[in-house]
Parts: structure tokens; C-alpha cells; sequence
């Protein structure tokens, strides 16, 4: 047993000196941590199997983003292209920079923001991620923190509903599915992020507001519902403030349920209890 504890020993340095895969291998995510999120989450046999499956993948995707791993991580997603993105924030020169992107399998509803219990909508809005599930019943789940201070006070008072998660397998019911793989991947880098002291931002759009197609869908659903008009410009800004500074907005919500945003810096960063 000393002898196979010598020759991996070995082989990591041999590894890490390469200096091709130094990125990735720094903090692989083929192992776990030493912090007790980490080694809860150790305990799922899907979590684990995950971390042998997807790990070199991982590694991959954030060594050719030019990012150390684990990182700041960023979760952005847009109902009608039907896509979801990993960002993360590269240690070394401050910058987001897009990781991967991951085909949407199934989100049930329309586009519009969820506004009470069963409607089935996918919320839009600004999140973060607030919870692991390692034995959920589509696959892996992540927990997304809806409702938030805007979705209290704009929609139903008593029964906006709950349980939004981004999970695996290809179903939905307000949820939004990206299946098993991509979750598997998601989930790994959400909580590494999450053990190393950052929470992870969630975006939800209904489009891509740079997208012409997009101005025009809007504009026809919004035609005879000044409210929803209003709330898509709302979540414009913080798409613009995204574009134009670089990195997720800090955002906060006023008295009537409106976003606001303001440049990230680094004292306005904190850590996850």
C-alpha cells in the first residue's frame, strides 16, 4: 500500500511539472477538498462517480479558458435560445471569461418571469446558487434561490412557489433541465466554487437582449402588458451592466421590487456563511 501511496505521489509531480495541464491539475476536479460542504457531498455515490467521469473534462474546459481551477464561477442562462453558460473569474487578470455552454434540455412555461405557484415558469431574474441535492431524483440538482427579494414583492404574496432547481435528466416543471452529463459537470465546478469561498450568481433571461429576434418576441408579448415591458427593461440593465463592466453586477432590489446594480469591486465581495 506505501508503494502505490509512493507512485501516485510520483506521477502528481510528474503531472504538475509538465506545465501543459498546470492549470487544471492545481485544484483538480477529480478530488475532493478537505471542507466540510466537500465532504458531505463525498458521501453521494453520483457525486463521486461524477468526479470520476467528468473530472479530466473539467480540467480541460478550464485550462483552455486560460482559468485556474476551482474559480469564481457564474451561472448564465436564456429561455429562448435554450442555452446555459458557465463563466468563471481568472485569478490572474481579474476578468470573467465564458467556460463552456450547455444546450438547455427542457424548461417548461414561457417566456415572462414566475410569478406564483404552479404556473410551471422558469424564473428570470438575478440568483444564486443555495443548494446541493446528491440524490435527486434528476440525477443532480442545483439548488437555485428562488424566491428572492424582487419575486416577494412582485409576485403572489403567499404562494409565489419554490423548488427551482438546474438538475439533469430532460423534463421540467419550472425547473430548468440541461441533462445528465452537463449537470455533472455543472454541479462539480458550482461546488468547488462554493468550498472555496464564493457564491455563485445565477441569471436567468428570457433572451438575449443584444439579439434583434429578441427585441422583436419581447416587444410583441409585452404589446398590452406595461408591467412586463417594464421588468424586461429592468433585467436589461443588468444584462447591459454585465456586458459593459466586465463581470456580474452587485445587485440589489428596491422597495417596489426593481433591480439595481452597481459595479463589482472588491470590498463589495463576500463569502459564503
Amino acid at each position: 500500500m506505501r508503494g502505490l501511496r509512493m507512485v501516485r505521489v510520483v506521477l502528481v509531480a510528474v503531472a504538475t511539472l509538465a506545465g501543459a495541464a498546470a492549470a487544471g491539475l492545481a485544484g483538480s476536479a477529480r478530488e475532493f477538498s478537505s471542507t466540510p460542504l466537500e465532504a458531505q457531498q463525498a458521501r453521494y455515490g453520483r457525486v463521486q462517480e461524477a468526479r470520476r467521469r467528468q473530472g479530466r473534462a473539467i480540467d480541460a474546459l478550464f485550462a483552455a479558458a486560460g482559468v485556474d481551477y476551482p474559480a469564481a464561477v457564474m451561472l448564465r442562462a436564456f429561455k429562448q435560445e435554450e442555452e446555459l453558460e458557465l463563466w468563471a473569474e481568472s485569478r490572474a487578470t481579474g476578468r470573467w471569461v465564458k467556460v463552456a455552454r450547455y444546450p438547455i434540455a427542457a424548461a417548461s412555461g414561457d417566456l415572462g418571469p414566475k410569478r406564483r405557484r404552479w404556473d410551471r415558469q422558469v424564473p428570470e431574474g438575478f440568483y444564486r446558487i443555495d443548494g446541493f441535492n446528491g440524490a435527486s431524483r434528476y440525477h443532480l440538482s442545483l439548488h437555485v434561490d428562488y424566491p428572492n427579494a424582487s419575486d416577494r414583492i412582485l409576485g403572489n404574496r403567499r404562494h409565489p412557489g419554490n423548488n427551482i432547481f438546474i438538475h439533469g435528466d430532460e423534463v421540467s416543471s419550472g425547473c430548468i433541465a440541461v441533462g445528465d452529463r452537463a449537470i455533472e459537470q455543472l454541479y462539480l465546478v458550482v461546488l468547488d466554487g462554493t468550498s472555496a469561498g464564493r457564491e455563485v450568481p445565477v441569471e436567468i433571461f428570457p433572451c438575449r437582449f443584444s439579439s434583434p429576434e429578441c427585441a422583436r418576441r419581447l416587444a410583441a408579448l409585452s404589446r398590452r402588458k406595461p408591467r412586463l415591458a417594464e421588468f424586461w427593461a429592468n433585467l436589461r440593465e443588468g444584462f447591459e451592466a454585465f456586458a459593459r463592466d466586465g463581470g456580474p453586477p452587485v445587485v440589489t432590489v428596491d422597495p417596489s421590487g426593481r433591480y439595481l446594480f452597481a459595479p463589482e469591486s472588491v470590498t463589495m465581495r463576500y463569502l459564503v456563511p
